[in-house]
């Protein structure tokens, strides 16, 4: 809080938020407008970045100052140290101004509220004769300035109180307004992430399918790979006399009950006698199987069909023996 002398009283200056005037300042914003003078123009982002840009470089060779309603050639009310860009480009601010007291004496106690800018399209420079364009030379503390929807330098009486923008209360009509916005902002954003959850969704179920189809076509092709395998080998079978026809299917399906109970006319020893294809009891194909199994649980390079006709020839053996 400032206090100033007014003859032998002492007068209380309320400040704004913080307890000091704001040292930044909306400058120009984006937008279309049409001048009683200088009739219609457009303020663009890129008209606001060459403004800037001029600025920083100090184009006009000196600082910039503010000064009150729009007398330069005046006192000066305050002096900016930086200009930068906001809102996406398209808000020009200036910051980090120092205000002369007696500026931070009218902010204070809201004698004036508002900024105008002061600035040119086109300026040339009257040394160099260097033409550059949109030029900010300055502006001017007023109470009307000509572009409106600019924030105030100082907050209202009544936006102290409430903080929502304008210069008076929001009603309740506009509160329902901007609550109803609200939710339908958030009921969009809802139905967005509803959206892309499904789509995702979607495509987590086509991965599933696809890797599903692989993993059958890759198990048909696992099941054709040993089929053919088997049926070569059975082929050899067949050719060497090891084998008859009949028992392909009992050879494929890897039942070798059914594969002994079926050897009774082919010649598994392949000599082509007729001892080999005389018919064997029940009991001697079980003898003969868990015979075969036998040699094949110690010999791990035997197939089954020259197990099977190795176990034959030792049980016959056996039996001519007795």
């Amino acid at each position: 809080m400032l206090k100033r002398f007014k003859g032998h009283e002492l007068h209380a200056i309320t400040l704004a938020e913080g307890g000091k005037v704001p040292d930044a300042v909306q400058v120009l914003r984006v937008g279309k407008f049409k001048h009683p003078s200088y009739g219609d123009f457009e303020i663009t982002k890129q008209t606001l970045s060459e403004m800037k840009t001029n600025f920083d470089k100090r184009v006009r060779g000196v600082d910039i100052c503010f000064d009150y309603f729009h007398k330069s050639d005046e006192e000066a009310a305050g002096w900016p140290s930086k200009l930068e860009l906001r809102e996406d480009g398209q808000s020009l601010w200036a910051t980090g101004v120092d205000w002369t007291p007696k500026a931070t004496q009218k902010l204070a106690e809201r004698e004036i509220r508002y900024f105008s800018p002061d600035f040119a399209f086109k300026w040339t420079d009257p040394e160099t004769n260097t033409v550059y364009k949109n030029v900010l030379f300055g502006g001017g503390l007023t109470n009307r300035p000509f572009v409106k929807e600019m924030e105030s330098i100082v907050a209202s009486e009544i936006e102290t109180e409430n903080p929502n923008k304008g210069d008076k209360k929001m009603s309740d009509a506009e509160k329902l307004a901007e609550l109803q916005k609200k939710f339908d902002d958030l009921q969009a954003q809802l139905t967005a992430l509803k959206n892309a959850n499904e789509t995702m969704l979607g495509e987590n179920k086509g991965l599933k399918d696809a890797n599903e189809k692989m993993l059958a076509e890759k198990k048909v092709a696992e099941e054709a790979k040993v089929l053919a395998e088997k049926t070569s080998e059975f082929q050899v079978l067949l050719t060497e006399g090891k084998a008859c026809a009949a028992q392909k299917d009992a050879f494929l399906k890897g039942d070798m009950t059914e594969f002994i109970k079926l050897a009774e006319k082919p010649n598994l020893e392949g000599t082509g006698s007729s001892e080999s294809r005389e018919q064997t009891s029940d009991s001697d194909e079980d003898k003969i199987l868990k015979l075969a199994e036998t040699k094949r649980a110690s010999d791990k390079n035997l197939d089954y069909v020259e197990s099977i006709s190795l176990a034959r020839k030792e049980i016959k053996a056996k039996a001519k023996a007795k």
